[in-house]
């Protein structure tokens, strides 16, 4: 019997093996979450945020500037942040942003992509396997076959292949890139971005811009890799 019930905490749900995860320090707020979007619609700075689920860049703006900008702006209905798939740092970062899609599907893209960004490891080195994506969609409580159909399928590669196609004719070289109200930022200094969203919400009011944030340390520069779109896998 100990043997049985040890087979089945380990296999789990998905029928695959299960992985250690380190959960997210602060979760978004699930009432503040429109899909791959977060905050209100009206919110008078809109930002996109392009992201690969490898950079480590991205990864430091998901974990670290990102809650504090929800709690600053976001909950004040002041900005609304849209992620964006720019997946070019290799097959990882396609199945990683595939997995995120299909966790969407059952209204759980915001909280997929916060655990995907908090259990990172370096860029390619075999952190995202199907047993990691299907632990994070267990450990969120999806339907794992319907996440499993999903990844199987083709409608989420092509859509992730699709946008990061679209980047590349914003055009984005980089991740993390952030736009707010159609103007990319300048560094990702978080007293930069403040001053970015303070100038797009004392615009959008019709005031002149708003003076900026204290600066404070942010995330380091963003990966300078080439840009190389990997191909969908079958």
């Amino acid at each position: 019997m100990l043997v049985i019930i040890v087979a089945v905490l380990v296999v789990g749900g998905g029928g695959g093996p299960s992985v250690a995860l380190t959960k997210p320090a602060e979760l978004a707020p699930s009432e503040l979450i429109d899909g791959r979007s977060i905050g209100s619609a009206e919110a008078p700075a809109q930002m996109d945020v392009w992201a690969d689920y490898q950079c480590p860049g991205c990864g430091i703006f998901s974990t670290d500037v990102e809650p504090r900008l929800i709690n600053q702006y976001v909950r004040q209905g002041n900005l609304r942040i849209t992620f964006r798939d720019f997946a070019f740092l290799g097959q990882e970062s396609l199945d990683a942003a595939v997995a995120a899609r299909c966790a969407g599907e059952q209204g759980q893209f915001w909280h997929y992509m916060q655990y995907v960004f908090a259990n990172q490891r370096g860029e390619n080195q075999g952190r995202f396997t199907r047993a990691f994506l299907d632990s994070v969609a267990r450990e969120l409580g999806l339907d794992v076959n319907a996440f499993g159909s999903c990844l199987a399928g083709t409608k989420a590669k092509q859509a992730v292949a699709d946008e990061t196609n679209q980047g590349g004719a914003v055009p984005i070289s980089s991740t993390p890139t952030l736009i707010v109200n159609g103007q990319k930022v300048a560094s990702l200094e978080f007293g930069v971005i403040t001053k970015a969203i303070d100038d797009a919400i004392a615009a959008a009011q019709g005031g002149t811009p708003a003076p900026g944030s204290p600066a404070a340390s942010g995330p380091p520069a963003a990966s300078s890799s080439p840009v190389t779109t990997p191909t969908p896998t079958p």
